[in-house]
């Protein structure tokens, strides 16, 4: 399937990583099973804006589920590889069993929506399509290291199943609350999908355990407005200190 990548959700030139996984995995879905459920990717090198295609192959279709490998192809060279399993979400699940909790949070009135350009000249292209909003006084500021949580939400539209992806990974860097400056490329990210999120704004929660040797780790949880854990990622991505 032929699509096209567009500049604006770039980050210095670069597309945005959960909008190339959410577009990677958009054509393989089916009426059968129209929801990700588990999607593991790999981002092999970066694209850039423009025309790509998503080559499908599947692996198993079953009555329960879907399993996928997809792949984002551009000038003939894969820049995204997934590990697809699709499923049927239902909107009103409610948790059989949960230890999860929904993360103390100030009122949205309290908080501040992340600006597109922070600062002059850098542009954050997937905040003109996410909203996300903070009570930090400055961009890249952390109250406690290594932990960033927010409300978010898909702008001008209700968050689907298939817009996760782009949330789990639409929350400011854990490295760069801690004074490293630069880009994080994303290697490997994981994302579970667990439930169809309910209209209104999500909280997030994304935590980081250590940097270590150019690596760290991110794990991010996302809830909905009636307090269901929605979603679950876990990536490693990488930094550069000077």
């Amino acid at each position: 399937m032929e699509i096209e990548l567009d500049d604006r959700w770039s980050i210095g030139g670069r597309p945005h990583g959960g909008y190339l996984l959410r577009e990677a995995v958009r054509p393989a879905l089916t009426e059968a099973h129209p929801h990700p459920l588990v999607v593991s990717a790999h981002f092999l090198r970066s694209p850039d804006p423009g025309e790509a295609e998503v080559q499908v192959e599947t692996l198993r279709t079953g009555r329960r589920v879907s399993q996928l490998r997809t792949r984002l192809v551009q000038r003939g060279e894969t820049v995204l590889e997934t590990q697809l399993t699709s499923s049927v979400l239902h909107p009103a699940a409610e948790p059989h069993w949960s230890q999860t909790a929904v993360p103390e949070m100030p009122p949205l009135d309290a908080c501040r929506r992340t600006p597109v350009e922070p600062v002059p000249g850098f542009r954050i292209g997937h905040l003109e399509f996410v909203d996300v909003r903070t009570d930090l006084v400055e961009f890249g500021a952390h109250p406690t290291p290594g932990t960033v949580h927010a409300h978010l939400r898909m702008d001008g539209a209700p968050t689907t199943a298939l817009d996760l992806l782009v949330l789990a990974d639409g929350l400011q860097p854990t490295a760069m609350g801690m004074g490293i400056p630069g880009w994080f490329p994303t290697i490997e990210l994981t994302v579970y999908v667990r439930a169809i999120p309910a209209d209104g704004w999500l909280v997030g929660r994304q935590r980081t355990q250590e940097l270590l040797d150019g690596w760290f780790d991110e794990d991010c949880d996302l809830w909905d407005s009636r307090g269901r854990l929605v979603c679950q990622a876990r990536q490693l991505a990488g930094y550069r200190l000077g």
